[in-house]
């Protein structure tokens, strides 16, 4: 599977199509100053987009500019970001970013020792975010988008998300264990698959994947990542018992595993 690659044009029309306004109505709305970067990002640059994927937008700013939303926490020492988000049958969502969290993340990223430190003081919508800025597409000429885009290394933030899934994988193992000595093998066997998933995430990330939405785009990035007939990918598939080879109807499972949510919902309430 093959990134796709999208354009402003790309953008426009989804805006056009979705929310009936076009990229110029939008970025007018905003209006970005110009020591302002607002950029377009998410899962449509990633190549990972669907009928149903929002549209993300991101304003980085050296000043104080509330959206009207709720702030979110990013991280300890660290100002947080603020998301607002417009309804429709594309969900556009634009997160203001202070131009003070993004050098704070350089900085935490150059004195981050992958070997000793244990690198889990962000939030996963800050890790998201830097994921985005790396892929990002600026909105509007003559910004200082590239210049606030260079204040991340995109290298060290992969080492930063390997540490961070090796982490995962290792405390996985050490439970796993403990609920083997226990006898309680169902549970083993879920937390030795979400162990199997953090090592692929490991892996993904050092070679380049590093969208932080794993549960949701980890499929697609393993497609995009190894040749179909590579045996990890069989053995994949195994272990989340969507293999193909052994007569199992993925569809049909997840329209089992929908229909049992349903039903445990149904039950919650």
């Amino acid at each position: 599977m093959e990134k796709k690659l999208v354009t402003l044009v790309d953008l426009d029309q989804l805006l056009r199509d979705r929310l009936d306004r076009s990229l110029v109505d939008v970025v007018g709305d905003i209006d970005p100053n110009p020591d302002e970067a607002l950029f377009w990002s998410g899962s449509w640059l990633d190549g990972f987009a669907n009928s149903r994927s929002d549209i993300d937008l991101y304003l980085v700013t050296p000043s104080f500019r509330s959206s009207g939303g709720v702030p979110e926490v990013t991280g300890p020492g660290m100002p947080p970001m603020e998301m607002t988000v417009v309804p429709g049958p594309t969900r556009l969502d634009l997160t203001v970013v202070p131009l003070d969290l993004l050098r704070k993340v350089g900085s935490f990223l150059d004195g981050l020792d992958t070997d000793n430190d244990y690198p889990t003081a962000w939030s996963d919508n800050l890790r998201e975010f830097v994921h985005r800025l790396t892929i990002g597409l600026s909105l509007v000429a003559d910004s200082p988008f590239e210049e606030f885009q260079s204040l991340v290394d995109p290298e060290k933030f992969r080492g930063y998300l390997k540490r961070f899934y090796q982490n995962r994988a290792d405390s996985l193992f050490e439970d796993v264990q403990g609920l083997l000595d226990e006898g309680d093998t169902v549970s083993a066997a879920l937390v030795a698959r979400d162990r199997m998933e953090a090592a692929f995430d490991m892996y993904l990330a050092t070679i380049g994947e590093t969208n932080t939405r794993v549960d949701k785009w980890r499929w697609k990035k393993i497609q995009r990542s190894f040749h179909p007939d590579d045996v990890v990918v069989e053995k994949f598939r195994a272990c989340v018992a969507i293999d193909q080879s052994a007569g199992i109807d993925s569809r049909a499972l997840t329209k089992a595993c929908l229909a049992l949510g349903d039903e445990m919902i149904l039950r919650a309430i």
